[in-house]
């Protein structure tokens, strides 16, 4: 395959993802929502690596929310040459910096933002846009242990806050074509983002909405298992399943329950995916 025909696939795969990047955003958050199926690492033996797949996922409606919802998810996660990257998890990036175990560069995520109309508890709050999110993102491998994050902010309408995201995981090899992933993760936000979203103006207070001031802090922890089993001819399964904990003023806000609710969210994926 021609460097030309490699960039057109890679570019018609950045527009394909786009729309289901920003549909899917805010939920992990599709990168901590289904792990497994971009958890084993690309073979390095082809200029452009291809992972789809079709995912069922169920969820929480938004952070903090007591309803859940099963969505059908798309799968798209294509690597060119181990740096440029379009991605449905993962979303727009570039490793400017490579060492074989630790790589790192900028990347695009999208924020889906909120309709408040759509649920009772945010229904006399302003809508959130749906926007950009811009910021720096690296991989660490050190023998077990495997080591991700990232830094973004907000741009172009939207929650216009900044994010903080660690997450640590080990792989566990359960036979030669079955692979278990453990991990956590935690995300903390400024002051911007928390009000965006946990956030209650006085002048849209209500009796059962009571007006709150979300301050910057630990927004959530995970903790996380994926199961992989992978199939001749690039073919597999991964099954996901987490719970997640909102942390400091994401817990106690109104909009994350009642105020005295110790609230602990969780949610199960499954993806049948092929690589080539």
């Amino acid at each position: 395959m021609t460097l030309r025909r490699l960039a057109i696939s890679f570019f018609a795969a950045i527009i394909c993802c786009l729309p289901a990047m920003t549909r899917l955003a805010h939920a992990i958050e599709m990168e901590t929502a289904l792990q497994g199926a971009v958890s084993i690492l690309p073979s390095g033996d082809r200029d452009l690596e291809v992972n789809l797949g079709l995912g069922l996922f169920q969820r929480p409606e938004f952070l903090g929310a007591e309803d859940y919802k099963t969505s059908l998810l798309p799968l798209i996660d294509i690597e060119y040459r181990g740096r440029l990257f379009a991605s449905t998890q993962r979303g727009l990036g570039l490793f400017l910096f490579d060492t074989g175990n630790f790589r790192a560069g900028p990347r695009i995520t999208f924020d889906e933002g909120r309709d408040s109309s759509d649920y009772d508890l945010t229904r006399n709050l302003a809508d959130i846009d749906p926007s950009a999110e811009v910021g720096l993102y690296f991989e660490s491998y050190l023998g077990w242990l495997r080591l991700k994050g990232d830094i973004r902010k907000g741009v172009g309408g939207g929650h216009q806050g900044a994010l903080a995201r660690l997450d640590m995981a080990t792989a566990i090899r359960a036979g030669a074509r079955d692979t278990l992933f453990l991990g956590v993760n935690v995300t903390a936000a400024d002051q911007s983002y928390m009000e965006a979203y946990f956030g209650v103006p006085t002048a849209r207070a209500t009796p059962q909405v009571p007006a709150f001031s979300a301050k910057a802090g630990p927004r959530d922890a995970n903790v996380y298992a994926s199961f992989v089993h992978s199939f001749q001819g690039g073919m597999y399964l991964s099954i996901d399943g987490g719970a997640g904990r909102l942390l400091g003023d994401a817990e106690t806000s109104p909009i994350a329950g009642t105020l005295d609710q110790v609230l602990t969210q969780f949610y199960l994926g499954t993806v049948i995916g092929y690589r080539f």
